[in-house]
């Protein structure tokens, strides 16, 4: 021990040290003078010599002087090994095994597993790496699944920071690595999975636009890579469900090998689209669930294709036809009949001037190219076969939409009745559906036509009422009977009143029924009063895109992204909330749901989005397939589904030591070859991260027996001497 080893610790502030030493030392003077009159000064000064001693030990210990021994010591790394559990780790790995079982074989097999060896020496740590870093007690290693989205090993890099540990990655390499900045730690890094026994054909890439017009092509550009085959010719299919809509043939020239393909072609029916461009399960292939890729696409109207058949010339025709004419997004076939058949013309049939009216044509062929059909005050009997209403059925249940018009032959005088035409109209077609031209007849709003897309002209109840209260009477309607599953929005006439719009729906498609000729005079007679046509236009507008179901009229809008959605990714979808009167929904008054493939409901989050009627919900597909969303408000719901695919990086199950080999030269960490001696090499890669540091023991001198010996001496020896020489 020498001085340098010794260190004080005032317990007082040293002033008040010193003020006790100098109040020992002043009652030490005083004693001395009291001595010297009764003793010699030998004695004097032995005697206040002891009490001195005494004196400055017991002022010593407020000092707290403690003797300090360093000691240099190593310490050793606790062993973090993080264990790859993303879905890739299910594939085959070398011997039969998956990848996963690969790993849990080096950690816990054999007579003494290596996480037992190591943790007689070690802190050992488990952690799983997947779509997020868990804790694993050592005991449930055994018990670990593969499955989920690709691991971040950069994200639990980052949790090591501050910490003496050294990390042991064991993936086969299908892990994120940013790279970014220095590594805090290095990284011993053991990859798992043989690339050479690797055999796989899988999607790669796809490109493909989230909306397309009916009835034009659409490309699609793809990329097929393949590793592990020889040269062969492979089919590559397009399905819509499971129809199929293209296919064609791919050449695997060299192994491994990329092959870009392209695919054109349409669709006619408009809505959502399940898509999937696959390829069939070769013999020996590592995974077949990439051999599929599922996508959506969203098919919309470029036009409203619509079919007007008139039965004669009129003022309801014309301004009608001049309405359909001027809206761009419409396209319209217009016939009229000019001459029945009964009508005798001296007049030779190659010099007649008017064209045939081509029924067959139109109703056995062309009719599912539509969206639209409207008979106005048409005579179906006379000029059409009866079969052909089983067309118009089949037209309407498969989604068209079919509009009457009124007029003396709007039910064709009853003979609808126990046709197939009966079942798909709104009222009731036993009767004639009588004719009434008398006192004009005002028209009134119902209740539900309030608001309804088709008659809720204006944005508001107020102003919408008071517009249909300005429109014209009419002259003429039909006297009809709705049915009870139908809809009168419109309704005019004293006493009972006799329904003038109504609506209904009939398999997937929509039915409406205006009970009058007399339609035109919502356009002049307005335009009369200087309000203009806008009415009367925007009235025809909405029948027709109520008709066709435009989802511009949906009360609720469920828009998708782009980009698609992946498993794993967070998405947001907007929502937009369509309102007629003046306040919007509040917030929590939208309600927004998701279901998963298996139909059970996932968490999901929705928020204003700033803008007035436009929410943003975001959910986090865990799975692939196809998901339901559904909306509801006050005013409404919406349902969609979303295709929810494998996120393009992770359909490439091939092993990737190379990315293990750069994670860990880039961290200047060891890439540990599976031949090697795996205890071995770890035990090198923790010496080199054990850490020196000196470990201090203070012993307080105070404390130590021989000091309050010393002091008992003193004290006691003054006493001794003091009784000798009679000064006590």
């Amino acid at each position: 021990m020498t001085w340098e080893d010794i260190a004080l610790s005032p317990l007082l502030p040293p002033w008040m040290v010193a003020g006790l030493l100098g109040l020992g030392l002043l009652a030490l003077i005083l004693q001395y003078h009291r001595l010297r009159s009764r003793v010699g000064l030998g004695r004097c000064l032995w005697l206040s010599g002891l009490r001195l001693g005494a004196l400055l030990l017991l002022i010593g210990c407020f000092l707290d002087p403690a003797f300090t021994e360093r000691t240099e010591k190593k310490s050793s790394p606790a062993l973090a090994f993080f264990v790859d559990t993303s879905s890739t780790m299910a594939l085959p790995g070398k011997g039969g095994k998956s990848r996963l079982d690969e790993v849990l074989t080096l950690l816990t097999g054999g007579e003494k597993g290596l996480l037992q060896s190591l943790g007689e020496k070690f802190e050992i740590q488990v952690y799983s790496l997947g779509e997020s870093v868990k804790p694993v007690e050592p005991g449930e290693v055994p018990n670990l699944k593969p499955g989920g989205g690709r691991a971040d090993a950069a994200a639990a890099a980052d949790k090591l920071a501050s910490r003496n540990v050294l990390p042991i990655l064991l993936s086969d390499g299908k892990v994120k690595w940013d790279g970014k900045g220095p590594s805090p730690v290095p990284w011993v890094t053991v990859p798992v999975g043989d690339p050479g026994e690797y055999r796989d054909i899988w999607v790669h890439e796809l490109k493909a636009p989230s909306i397309a017009f009916r009835g034009r092509e659409v490309r699609i550009e793809a990329v097929v890579k393949s590793h592990g085959f020889r040269p062969m010719t492979l089919p590559v299919s397009l399905r819509d469900g499971q129809k199929l809509i293209s296919a064609r043939s791919i050449r695997i020239q060299k192994d491994p090998a990329e092959i870009p393909l392209s695919f054109s072609f349409t669709l006619e029916d408009t809505g959502l689209h399940h898509l999937s461009l696959s390829l069939p399960p070769q013999a020996g292939e590592s995974s077949i669930h990439n051999n599929s890729f599922p996508f959506s696409l969203r098919v919309v109207k470029d036009k409203v294709r619509i079919l007007m058949i008139s039965g004669h010339p009129s003022l309801n025709y014309r301004y009608l036809r001049m309405a359909l004419k001027s809206d761009p997004s419409v396209d319209l076939l217009s016939f009229v009949i000019l001459r029945t058949p009964t009508d005798v013309l001296n007049v030779p049939l190659h010099e007649q001037s008017l064209i045939p009216f081509p029924v067959e044509t139109l109703f056995s062929k062309e009719l599912p190219e539509f969206d639209l059909l409207i008979l106005d005050d048409f005579p179906f009997h006379v000029y059409v076969k009866s079969e052909y209403l089983e067309k118009v059925r089949d037209f309407v249940k498969a989604g068209g939409g079919l509009a009457m018009i009124g007029g003396p032959n709007l039910l064709d005088g009853g003979k609808y009745a126990a046709t197939p035409l009966e079942e798909v109209l709104p009222v009731a077609t036993a009767g004639k559906g009588e004719y009434q031209r008398e006192t004009p007849i005002e028209a009134r709003l119902t209740r539900p036509g309030g608001s309804h897309p088709v008659t809720r002209l204006e944005a508001t109840e107020k102003d919408n009422l008071n517009l249909w209260k300005e429109m014209p009477a009419l002259d003429g309607i039909n006297r009809l009977q709705i049915k009870t599953s139908a809809t009168a929005l419109l309704e005019g006439g004293d006493g009972a009143p006799y329904p003038l719009i109504s609506v209904g729906k009939y398999g997937q498609g929509r039915v409406l029924i205006l009970a009058t000729d007399y339609s035109w005079k919502w356009r002049m007679g307005m335009v009369e009063r200087g309000r203009g046509q806008w009415a009367y236009h925007r009235f025809v507008e909405r029948t027709v895109r109520w008709l066709t179901k435009d989802p511009r009229l949906d009360p609720v809008q469920v828009i998708l992204p782009e980009e698609g959605i992946a498993r794993g990714q967070k998405k947001e979808v907007r929502l937009q909330v369509r309102a007629e009167e003046e306040s919007l929904p509040a917030p929590g008054a939208v309600q927004f749901t998701v279901f998963d493939p298996k139909g059970l409901k996932v968490g999901a989050e929705i928020r204003p989005s700033g803008r007035p009627g436009e929410f943003t919900a975001s959910f986090l597909p865990e799975k692939s397939g196809t998901y339901k969303l559904k909306v509801d408000t006050p005013g409404g719901s919406a349902e969609e589904s979303v295709e929810v695919s494998e996120p393009m990086a992770e359909l490439n199950g091939l092993p990737d030591p190379e990315r293990l080999k750069m994670i860990a030269q880039s961290t200047g960490g060891k890439f540990l070859n599976p031949g090697e001696d795996f205890l071995q090499e770890v035990l090198k890669a923790a010496e080199k991260r054990e850490t020196l540091y000196v470990e201090e023991k203070r012993t307080p001198l105070w404390a130590q027996f021989p000091l309050w010996v010393s002091v008992l001496a003193l004290l006691s020896a003054e006493w001794f001497f003091r009784r000798r020489w009679g000064l006590m």
